[in-house]
């Protein structure tokens, strides 16, 4: 989210207007810094009513994985999906670091990617994980709120060393 494309219009702007879309642009990347740090911590926290809180308040929401059948729209299932998950490790164990991130907005639509390191337990098991996300925001009651998200990742591989996310 940190490279967002404002050159062309900072170049074609006066300063002071260039300062107040970079303020603006700033503000959206803390925004959305934010909204992730919050879906994260109710993830962790197994608070699904919290993760949902963080998406749009749309009929159309999705949330896809890699494999066939790991696609799902609506509030209804995006929310199984996400029981689903927490039931896969503890509560309170998850830690998720982001590299590699991209992103871009205009008016009220923001798009970002990022490569994440997980590590979670599940009784006394450990794991460490690496996932690919791609994320669409949209503006909501002046908030952003992801409206579609993907991730993916590999199983039962290994992943190339070039896309290995720092630990």
């Amino acid at each position: 989210m940190s490279k967002l494309a404002t050159t062309a219009l900072a170049l074609a702007m006066s300063i002071s207007a260039g300062t107040a879309l970079a303020e603006t642009e700033q503000t959206t990347v803390e925004s959305v810094k934010a909204l992730w740090e919050q879906q994260h911590k109710a993830l962790d926290a197994h608070d699904i009513d919290g993760v949902m809180a963080t998406y749009a308040d749309s009929d159309d929401i999705m949330l896809m994985g890699t494999g066939p059948g790991e696609h799902w729209v609506g509030p209804a299932e995006v929310k199984d999906a996400y029981e689903h998950f927490v039931a896969g490790f503890d509560a309170n164990t998850m830690a998720v670091k982001c590299s590699d991130g991209a992103g871009s907005a205009q008016d009220d639509v923001t798009w970002l990617t990022g490569v994440c390191s997980f590590t979670d337990k599940k009784a006394d098991q450990s794991r460490e994980f690496v996932t690919n996300i791609s994320a669409v925001l949209v503006k909501q009651d002046d908030a952003w709120r992801f409206h579609s998200m993907h991730f993916s990742q590999l199983i039962g591989c290994e992943e190339p060393a070039s896309q290995a996310a720092p630990k």
